[in-house]
């Protein structure tokens, strides 16, 4: 073999490995961009998920303190008729009784904003809000017969409002169990395709690296058979 031919066997080497360590290279980097780019999407769809099962934890438990909050003004207004004779009394419970009511017309605006967010039917919602006010329109009204020294007017304030409190009530107890239905579903799902996404995510991984060493390995199965015949 003449230096000439030798030296061009060695440069023919040297292309050869260049070649197959930039092979090596490309696929590292594809396999890494497809890594990244499914850890990216991952973390954000995780963190959209994340915010939304928040969103759901929070609308659930909203309905449930607006539904103590309803309970809270509904004996805030018995405070106001039973004691309500001494004027301090009247004064301090009916306004515990307008502060109760003010609360839960806030809870359930605040619970109606969050159905939204969520994709659940706010129309039970809606529902109870107007049977809400109408209930507190009701008292309203009763409590201009309310006299305070005369014992007989609590009867007929009383008897202007006795049960009406209680179709809101189940009203409230079937929209927390609603929601809470609706919530326990909604994570469940979501979980449910976290993992999905995840065994997705994995299964891309591996059939890039098998593939990346298939190509890997047949670029150095040709570099090794030129090495070999030069």
């Amino acid at each position: 073999m003449t230096a000439e031919n030798s030296s061009q066997s060695l440069a023919n080497r040297r292309r050869q490995i260049l070649t197959l360590s930039a092979s090596g290279a490309a696929v590292f980097i594809i396999i890494a961009t497809i890594a990244s780019y499914s850890v990216f999407r991952l973390d954000r769809t995780v963190a959209d998920y994340t915010s939304t099962i928040e969103t759901l934890n929070e609308m659930a438990d909203s309905a449930r303190v607006s539904q103590v909050r309803f309970k809270t003004q509904v004996q805030e207004w018995k405070n106001t008729l039973l004691r309500g004779y001494v004027k301090n009394d009247y004064d301090t419970y009916h306004t515990a009784f307008l502060a109760r009511r003010d609360e839960v017309e806030t809870d359930l605006d605040k619970l109606s904003a969050q159905a939204r967010d969520v994709g659940f039917p706010t129309m039970g919602i809606e529902a109870l809000r107007k049977s809400h006010s109408e209930l507190d329109a009701a008292y309203d009204a009763a409590l201009q017969k309310f006299v305070p020294d005369d014992p007989l007017s609590i009867r007929i304030v009383d008897a202007a409002v006795r049960g009406r409190d209680r179709p809101v009530n189940e009203a409230f107890d079937a929209l927390v169990a609603d929601v809470k239905a609706f919530a326990d579903e909604r994570r469940s799902q979501l979980r449910g395709q976290i993992s999905d996404m995840a065994g997705a995510m994995r299964l891309r991984l591996w059939i890039a690296v098998v593939l990346g060493l298939a190509v890997v390995g047949v670029g150095a199965a040709f570099a090794l058979r030129s090495l070999s015949k030069s």
